[in-house]
């Protein structure tokens, strides 16, 4: 899947005019990727602005950073973006660098000592979760007191009379939506500790909003390819059945359990209709996993290859792979009302799990691939 997402992106950069890559990583990390990846700073450390330890190790995702480092020499270069929570190491960095950026070039606006002091605690503690990195728990009053300075400071910047001599509007608008992205990583960090629930549905609404920021504040009438776990992006959410190995349980709706949450793509649907178009990514046969290359330090804790078992006959991947095709795109959103695709349907594009849908409500292609392979990690030094 990984090789496969790779080559798309060049192919929709390069003959569909599309600029921007949305990557399910940081808002603002993302951002500052682009600064590190013009520079000269080399590539290993250039993509750790986004994460470190997840598809920034990737062998078969690497070629997208080096194609991206190499298209900022050309007139159409591929924009990094970002639009979830930040994550480590660089997340701490970026938090606190938003935040002195904006006292250097307006010193009046830094606070006293002590609530600068637990700004700093605030940017150690958030982001993480999602990295290998669990966040740091701060206190209640601490998370209020940085909370209340980010709103009053985005105030400042947008409608102080002063700041508008020293910021220019573009700087106002970026340093406005990295405060609340900010925000955002404090409330899920919050959330984390209360309710796993509760965090995972805000996280989805957060990364809807971060989306339409970027579509709508950054990058206006810019085309924006999204790199995400495909779930993520699915829309009516509520009309997908999962279906349960175990016999005793049969047939259950996966959405009426005490887990439900809209996901990403049900909010963005509501805004963008049919300007947005999901592919879901799916198998047959082979393995997944990671396999570490030798004397890599986390082979031991981390290396796993699992056989994907194989759909049941009669779903789409049965069906395609009986085509003897090795690859198929299949296009979900041109079907006429009684094509068999447009009825309900066993697949598994959510983590090789069974499903049940009228797919195209969901979706709008499956990308197939008969047979998966696990993700090779580069070595420690790349």
């Amino acid at each position: 899947t990984l090789q496969a997402k790779s080559r798309l992106i060049k192919f929709l950069h390069k003959e569909m005019g599309f600029d921007v890559l949305a990557w399910e990583a940081g808002f603002i990390d993302c951002y500052y990727m682009n600064e590190a990846l013009r520079s000269e700073m080399p590539l290993k450390d250039a993509k750790k602005f986004m994460m470190s330890g997840g598809w920034d190790a990737s062998e078969y995702v690497h070629h997208v950073f080096d194609y991206a480092r190499r298209s900022w020499k050309t007139e159409r270069p591929l924009i990094m973006a970002g639009f979830d929570l930040g994550r480590p190491p660089r997340a701490t960095k970026n938090y606190l660098g938003v935040i002195d950026s904006i006292f250097a070039k307006a010193p009046w606006l830094k606070p006293a000592d002590s609530v600068y002091s637990r700004i700093d605690t605030c940017t150690k503690g958030v982001g993480g979760y999602l990295g290998n990195q669990f966040t740091k728990k701060f206190s209640k009053k601490g998370e209020q007191t940085v909370k209340f300075f980010i709103y009053s400071l985005m105030d400042s910047l947008t409608a102080g009379k002063k700041s508008s001599g020293v910021f220019s509007q573009s700087e106002k608008l970026r340093y406005s939506y990295f405060l609340r992205s900010f925000y955002f990583d404090i409330e899920l960090n919050h959330l984390i500790y209360q309710s796993d629930e509760t965090y995972q549905i805000m996280r989805d609404k957060f990364m809807a909003d971060r989306m339409l920021w970027l579509i709508e504040k950054f990058y206006p009438g810019k085309k924006i390819i999204v790199w995400t776990a495909s779930a993520h992006f699915k829309r009516n959410t509520f009309l997908q059945t999962r279906l349960e190995s175990d016999k005793n349980i049969g047939e259950i709706s996966f959405y009426n359990k005490s887990d439900v949450f809209l996901q990403a793509g049900d909010y963005l649907d509501y805004y963008l209709g049919k300007k947005m178009y999901t592919i879901a990514f799916t198998t047959y046969q082979g393995k997944k996993g990671m396999i570490f290359p030798d004397g890599h330090p986390r082979k031991k804790d981390y290396e796993y290859t699992d056989k994907i078992d194989e759909p049941e006959p009669g779903s789409y991947e049965a069906i395609a792979h009986e085509t003897e095709k090795e690859y198929l795109f299949t296009d979900l959103r041109s079907l006429r009302k009684n094509n068999w695709l447009s009825k309900e349907n066993i697949a598994y594009p959510f983590g090789y799990r069974k499903d049940k849908a009228k797919w195209n409500d969901l979706i709008d292609a499956f990308f197939f691939i008969d047979k998966m392979f696990p993700d090779k990690i580069l070595p420690i030094d790349k």
